[in-house]
């Protein structure tokens, strides 16, 4: 697998970005057949949004699980873009985090690197942080992806202005629970909007470790998602909200993802 470190200025956000990406590599010197597949035909790969927690970068999945090996198992490339403690917000107090990844971002890397731009083909995830943005990706863009997983994610938000530490990370992403409430940020309110719309969801799966304290919110996320008839399958075991858990489970929540299991 070959790894780039991209940067570009965001139009969007007004100031230079920078993304790491995963992209399949070939054994040109042994294989002849290694080029074309990628080269010769111009192949166009599926695409893993991978998206980082709280107080984390891009760099995260690379130091602390084994993300390269799993997209090599897959023949995918991986995404994992930068958005500080934003929680993939357009924020009240702060930058359109969520405009830039979900509209910009993709719109550049598929024209930059060989990447599929086909729904079926796209596939987002993330841990604790990140699983809020990418089930918020796909419930606000379900026509965009084929599936999306959350690893130890929150479920309503709102609820982590009562953790210490984290009032003013919350105040600043979404405002006050009035401002929350009914938003792009509200889970439930997205749920009932494409239910009553008739929308299409993509495949959704969630996990969470027993021990983890977001563990609660993760499940009440799920049951209430099947309370009205959107399957999100959700895995709980042994672990906390710590890279060891995420680097267990994300090969299986890959594979539910890609393979439909």
């Amino acid at each position: 697998m070959g790894v780039i470190r991209y940067h570009f200025l965001s139009d969007v956000l007004g100031e230079q970005v920078n993304v790491l990406v995963i992209m399949p590599s070939f054994e040109a010197w042994k294989n002849h057949e290694g080029y074309k597949k990628y080269y010769g035909d111009y192949k166009k790969v599926k695409t893993l949004y991978l998206l980082h927690g709280g107080s984390d970068d891009s760099s995260l999945y690379l130091r602390r699980t084994r993300i390269e090996e799993y997209a090599m198992e897959y023949d995918m490339a991986v995404v994992m873009p930068e958005v500080k403690n934003s929680f993939y917000c357009n924020m009240v107090k702060g930058n359109d985090y969520f405009t830039y990844l979900s509209e910009e971002l993709p719109r550049v890397m598929e024209n930059v690197f060989s990447l599929s731009n086909d729904p079926s083909d796209r596939y987002v995830m993330g841990n604790s942080m990140g699983s809020h943005g990418a089930f918020k990706w796909a419930l606000n863009r379900p026509d965009f992806f084929e599936a999306a997983a959350g690893m130890s994610g929150a479920g309503d938000l709102i609820e982590l202005g009562f953790y210490d530490g984290m009032k003013t990370r919350v105040l600043n992403a979404f405002g006050n629970v009035d401002e929350y409430r009914g938003s792009m940020n509200d889970f439930k309110y997205l749920i009932d909007k494409n239910i009553k719309n008739d929308v299409k969801m993509p495949r959704m799966y969630s996990c969470c470790g027993i021990q983890d304290p977001f563990y609660k919110g993760a499940k009440e996320f799920a049951e209430y998602a099947c309370s009205k008839g959107i399957n999100i399958p959700f895995y709980e075991s042994d672990g906390g909200h710590t890279w060891e858990y995420w680097d267990r489970m994300l090969p299986i929540m890959l594979k539910h993802m890609v393979k439909g299991e």
